[in-house]
């Protein structure tokens, strides 16, 4: 049990010592109420940074309040893209690798930069593993779709995620307690608690507690200890929220989490193929020779020798500072995050080959990151509404290769090198101008500002053997990293137009921008690679019906993606190394559809679908060998053309069609509680999961439905939900790389991840 665990028990008892506030009142005859009574309730978001009703902003943005959140069974980023059009999740073990109009993350790691930005209160999640993290007591989820570069800055290449915490309230003591059961040994317990200080002062903990056994079974010993993708996680976060005067709020959050489990590899879990001379195989095709018949028996079935693993601990602080002087309103706001990350896999992915010492089997991170941002923004009624505000980040980054000795994991003595750095200064200004009663005028520029500097080279020349520690010894030559810089203007000009008090219309253009960044030191690598780019255009139609029972909207766009960056993972030196390059343009265009209708007080009907075209132009990476020609793409034996073109091809996790359905009906009993079948499914078309368009790379088309069966009590202050996901036990391709393996490097191996497989449960929430 991890030791967090004690503070959550505690923080669960005292939330359910406290008094019970109904959460929705009962009418006169003591019936309960729809939820909807009717009309679709109003989403305030801060998309724009200013409080707006999502129906109000010139941006494409699905917001999802607590019901949603909860009815969706979203508590991480992963289940996002159900509800969310145009948007695709990837995975590699603890590594986020989203999608979103065409554009998508390849690297990761601490030295990553992500397509869609990730925010939480306000302050970006720096690396694709920490974007894994669990929402606990959130308030509400924004998913902002296409670049976001004016006001977010470099890393909201594709579009944003806003995830909005529950502050403290002066109001009352509050709160709720949850504990679920399921499938795979699954147990959660999750609590929150609102304490008044005064009239002007508060706090609210809230606490979650998770674990489950691996959804892939480990075949190579009994029980469940050594089955990959489990988790273990732990979650604390404190809020002191203190309001002295009606001008000043100041809100204070501090937290940590811990995770701990087996985990899954690092770039993909099996060896689904291999491709020789350009003839594709089934299966793996490098394992060792000692490797059983039965090492994979299917997506979620396998057999490996040696241990895999993730530790993954969180610190945070973070600070907002709300000042209203009169004519404007300042708004601070300040994060110090540390984190340490360790992950580790069986490296030949099978139960053969040594099981106690190899060489790479993972890496091993200790970073911190701080980031200050200050606004000022209008106040008033005037006919112009304007924004200004400036932006720092910095990132130190300690990691390195690990490799198995004796069972443990260790760095080896040649990557004992010094911090990755990496620094983001912007400047912005963002304006709306009321041209008349109808018609808005939006305006956005920022100036951007990147700084990286690649870990410390090595000195050859200082080896040594060190015999208190039994290895050899180099040191880094300090100081010496690579560096890199790159700056951008970045730019958003939009109109807006009301037909009417119930439907708007809106054009826009926008600009986007990737930092470039640094690959390791290695003949054959480049040492940096630029940033890349995107022009995105998009027009849209926002429009409430029927008094509101009835929202749709639509947004169509072009988003020309250029020097984008690309992933390589190639041998060289006869070791298999991956890295970054600019590989060249994508164009990707489509239309997204939002719709939630509410034809009776008990009925809830949401549909979403996008429609997308999306595919490389003139895009060249590294020649894989073992692909043979793919029709010209490549030659293999020519060193004077290096390249394999890439023109014409779909980009990762990019299906032509996504549809989404969401349906429930409220039965409301005699006694005043109410019964809702919920329903929730999701169809994609074909995609590829890898930029590299082969077979084996292809997921088919697919669905996937939830079924969730909900009562709720009288004064909606208890709800049981029991729920089963993924009910066609789907096998989903989330992530593909194709690579030359080092164990074989003539042949092009491609090694995959896959989404969960069918899971219930069931859970109880008590509201106070």
């Amino acid at each position: 049990m991890l030791p967090m665990r004690n503070a959550l028990y505690l923080g669960i008892s005292l939330a359910i010592s406290g008094s019970v506030v109904a959460q929705e009142p009962a009418d006169a005859n003591g019936e309960k109420q729809s939820k909807s009574n009717g009309a679709v309730e109003e989403v305030i978001v801060t998309a724009t940074k200013r409080e707006a009703s999502v129906q109000d902003v010139s941006v494409s943005v699905t917001a999802l309040g607590e019901e949603a959140l909860k009815l969706g069974g979203i508590e991480d980023v992963t289940r996002l893209e159900n509800v969310v059009p145009g948007m695709q999740f990837g995975q590699s073990g603890s590594e986020v690798r989203l999608a979103i109009r065409g554009t998508r993350t390849n690297n990761v790691g601490s030295e990553a930069e992500q397509v869609v930005g990730i925010f939480e209160d306000g302050v970006y999640v720096a690396t694709t593993t920490q974007a894994m993290g669990a929402y606990v007591d959130v308030d509400r989820v924004e998913v902002l779709r296409g670049p976001q570069g004016t006001l977010y800055g470099r890393n909201t290449f594709g579009g944003t995620i806003n995830i909005h915490t529950r502050a403290p309230d002066f109001e009352s003591v509050s709160g709720y307690v949850s504990a679920l059961g399921g499938s795979y040994n699954r147990r959660k317990l999750e609590g929150a608690v609102n304490l008044p200080i005064s009239e002007d002062m508060a706090v609210r903990f809230a606490m979650m507690d998770e674990a489950h056994d691996g959804y892939i079974e480990n075949t190579f010993k009994d029980g469940a200890s050594d089955d990959l993708n489990d988790k273990d996680i732990s979650y604390l976060r404190s809020s002191f929220r203190w309001q002295p005067t009606d001008q000043l709020d100041i809100t204070l959050r501090a937290g940590s989490s811990e995770q701990t489990g087996n985990g899954s590899a690092i770039w993909g879990y099996q060896q689904i193929g291999a491709y020789s001379d350009g003839v594709y195989l089934d299966g793996h095709q490098w394992a060792p020779e000692d490797a059983s018949g039965n090492f994979d028996q299917g997506p979620w079935k396998v057999s490996r020798n040696m241990a895999s693993s993730v530790d993954l601990k969180s610190n945070f602080g973070t600070l907002n500072v709300d000042y209203d002087l009169g004519f404007a309103s300042v708004k601070y706001t300040a994060n110090y995050t540390d984190f340490d990350g360790e992950q580790t896999y069986d490296p030949d992915y099978t139960d053969g080959g040594d099981g106690i010492t190899s060489g790479f089997v993972g890496w091993i991170s200790s970073q911190e990151t701080q980031s200050h941002e200050v606004q000022l923004s209008s106040n008033g009624d005037g006919a112009l509404e304007w924004m200004l505000g400036a932006y720092y980040f910095e990132q130190a980054s300690g990691w390195n290769w690990l490799e198995r000795n004796a069972g443990s994991p260790e760095i080896p003595h040649w990557d004992n090198q010094g911090d990755y750095t990496s620094d983001s200064t912007g400047y912005f200004g963002h304006a709306t101008y009321h041209a008349t009663d109808d018609t808005r005028l939006v305006a956005g520029v920022r100036y951007a500002e990147d700084s990286k500097q690649q870990r410390d080279p090595l000195d050859w020349s200082t080896w040594r053997w060190d015999p208190e520690a039994g290895e050899p010894v180099v040191d880094a030559l300090e100081g010496q990293g690579v560096p890199g810089e790159w700056s951008d203007v970045l730019w958003k000009a939009a109109v807006e137009h009301d037909l009417s008090d119930d439907v708007m219309v809106y054009a826009q253009a926008s600009t986007g921008y990737r930092a470039g960044g640094i690959n390791f030191v290695l003949d054959g690598v480049p040492l940096t690679y630029d940033p890349e780019t995107v022009t995105a255009w998009e027009a849209g139609y926002k429009s409430s019906w029927f008094d509101n029972s009835l929202v749709l909207n639509l947004a169509t766009y072009l988003n020309q993606y250029r020097n984008m960056q690309a992933q390589s993972f190639v041998v060289l030196n006869g070791t298999a190394s991956e890295f970054t390059e600019n590989g060249g343009e994508l164009d990707s265009a489509g239309l997204e559809v939002e719709a939630t209708w509410i034809p009776s007080e008990n009925w809830r009907i949401s549909a979403s679908a996008s429609f997308m075209n999306a595919e490389f132009d003139q895009y060249e990476v590294s020649k894989v060998a073992g692909l043979g020609s793919l029709d010209g793409r490549q030659d293999l034996d020519d060193p004077n053309e290096p390249l394999l073109n890439l023109e014409g091809y779909r980009p990762a996790l990019a299906p032509e069609m996504t549809l989404g359905l969401q349906v429930s009906y409220d039965f409301i009993l005699d006694n005043g509680s109410r019964v809702r079948p919920y329903l929730q499914t999701y169809y994609s078309s074909d995609y590829y999961a890898y930029d590299i368009n082969v077979e084996g790379a292809k997921q088919e088309a697919y669905t996937k439905t939830d079924l969730r069966l909900i009562w709720e009590s009288p004064s909606a202050s208890t709800e049981v939900q029991a729920f089963v996901l993924n009910m066609e036990d789907e096998a989903v391709l989330n992530r593909v790389v194709v690579f030359n393996p080092s164990a074989n490097p003539e042949i092009a191996s491609l090694q995959a991840n896959w989404g969960n497989p069918r899971t219930w449960g069931m859970n109880i929430s008590y509201n106070f």
